[in-house]
């Protein structure tokens, strides 16, 4: 037991064990990334909850354990910020938020970092939650968010019918969003989202709507048609969509409007002054090789 407690408490080894702290600020991006492009939906949300705290619990002892390492005290400084996006991207689902926010405020308080440099960090990190939170709350009144201001194409998450129609080979998923806020008239948007993005992890099933294709908005009916011809083309409402050829054009139209703008120069800006003393350069030079044609007509 002495040789253990010994070997854990070699610097060495913790060293060692520090190198695998930068994998959980890794795993909170990749969590930003599939709250912000993918919709999520858990297949057993208990297990799926426990699961996540045990893995934010063995992430906490290990950087606890290396709390004085330079690996880990930085892991700690940047992964507020990860937590931070985190909680924009999935404002209200407090259960992803909580259980990282609260190991690495514990462990970044005991970390072996200067007292200044945790109060300073402290502080703002502190100052951009709420101030995050609040400029948040105000944008949603305007129903603005995040994948709004940065997707064309994004449907409120709220109003998706998780019942799903998929084209016989299953690289293309039909998804309805039904918006109710007029109730005078309710709308139905159809989008086509491809399959080979997906991605399925324990108790959850992660759909990616980030590049999904806008295919109809109409009325809502119940007896609105709409079912899958082949692999390609969709019937809705008695409309034939042709997949593929959408998606080509949705993206060569993205890729267009990139290059316009990228390629935009402007043309320099030229005045009246600078025109006319080309102007007059341009007479002196022609009348400099005027004089010479002058001379050989007299000599003649």
């Amino acid at each position: 037991m002495d040789k253990v407690i010994a070997f854990f408490k070699n610097n060495w080894c913790k060293r060692g064990f520090s190198l695998l702290t930068p994998a959980y600020p890794l795993l909170l991006l990749y969590i930003d990334w599939l709250a912000f492009a993918y919709s999520m939906e858990p297949t057993n949300p208990i297990a799926l909850f426990l699961l996540y705290v045990l893995i934010n619990f063995v992430f906490g002892g290990l950087m606890f354990y290396t709390r004085k390492q330079i690996i880990t005290r930085f892991c700690l400084c940047v992964s507020p910020l990860f937590i931070f996006i985190m909680m924009i991207m999935a404002f209200g689902n407090w259960y992803m938020v909580v259980p990282p926010l609260v190991v690495t405020a514990i462990v970044f308080l005991a970390s072996g970092a200067g007292e200044t440099l945790k109060t300073i960090l402290g502080t703002i990190y502190l100052m951009l939650f709420v101030v995050g939170a609040l400029v948040y709350m105000t944008l949603q009144h305007f129903n603005l968010t995040p994948q709004t201001l940065l997707l064309k194409n994004y449907c409120d998450l709220e109003d998706r019918s998780y019942v799903y129609d998929y084209s016989p080979d299953g690289s293309y998923r039909l998804v309805t969003y039904i918006n109710d806020d007029n109730a005078e008239r309710v709308s139905a948007s159809f989008y086509v989202e491809e399959t080979e993005n997906d991605v399925q992890l324990w108790y959850l099933n992660a759909y990616r709507h980030f590049d999904s294709l806008k295919v109809l908005v109409t009325v809502h009916q119940d007896t609105l048609e709409y079912y899958w011809e082949s692999d390609d083309e969709l019937y809705i409402d008695g409309r034939l969509k042709n997949i593929p050829e959408l998606f080509i054009q949705q993206r060569t139209a993205a890729d267009e409007e990139e290059e316009e703008e990228t390629s935009s120069v402007r043309k320099p800006i030229v005045f009246d002054e600078e025109e006319t003393d080309e102007e007059n350069n341009k007479e002196e030079n022609t009348g400099e090789t005027e004089e010479p044609s002058d001379a050989t007509d007299e000599a003649e």
